[in-house]
């Protein structure tokens, strides 16, 4: 389900809307001051990043990094659960480690290229080797980039904007 995100007018907190008919149609009011929201049509949706990694230190750390940078942030720790979490939610971004027991990053990236609805969504790949058939081979089934694990969770995010900024294009006039 899309969330969309909108600003309360009074404390300037951010409030996460569910996207569905219903919560459109009725009133919102922020969950800390209680002042009504101002109409969805102000809101932005909060670009999603999907997170598959089987660390569940690093996604303990991260994800609530970027979720304070304004993403939604979905999480699998292992490759058939990101590939149906993807399927599923459809994220704005993939963030997939590259070396997980049962399936690989590679060959969960070589599945996600194969679904026509993600065929352009951006797959980060993370690894901590540092071998160029890494690289190469990420290239060739589809990855968008390569980061070198490990990453400070701030360098993530300006990468995720970057990303993200690329694949939208320029802003409008």
């Amino acid at each position: 389900m899309i969330r969309w995100t909108v600003n309360c007018p009074y404390c300037h907190l951010p409030q996460e809307l569910p996207g569905d008919a219903a919560a459109i149609a009725s009133e919102a009011y922020c969950g800390n001051c209680g002042v009504p929201l101002p109409p969805l049509s102000d809101a932005t949706r909060s670009p999603t990043v999907l997170w598959i990694d089987d660390d569940p230190l690093l996604l303990g750390l991260c994800v609530g990094v970027l979720e304070r940078h304004g993403y939604r942030v979905l999480a699998a720790t292992d490759g058939m659960a990101g590939i149906a979490t993807a399927h599923r939610e459809h994220p704005d971004v993939i963030l997939l480690d590259v070396l997980m027991p049962t399936m690989t990053g590679f060959e969960v990236c070589r599945q996600l290229r194969l679904d026509p609805n993600l065929k352009d969504t951006p797959i980060i790949l993370l690894t901590a080797l540092s071998d160029a058939d890494v690289s190469h081979m990420g290239k060739q089934l589809g990855a968008t980039a390569i980061l070198r694990k490990p990453s400070d969770p701030a360098a993530i995010v300006a990468f995720l904007e970057t990303m993200l900024r690329r694949r939208d294009g320029p802003p409008g006039p």
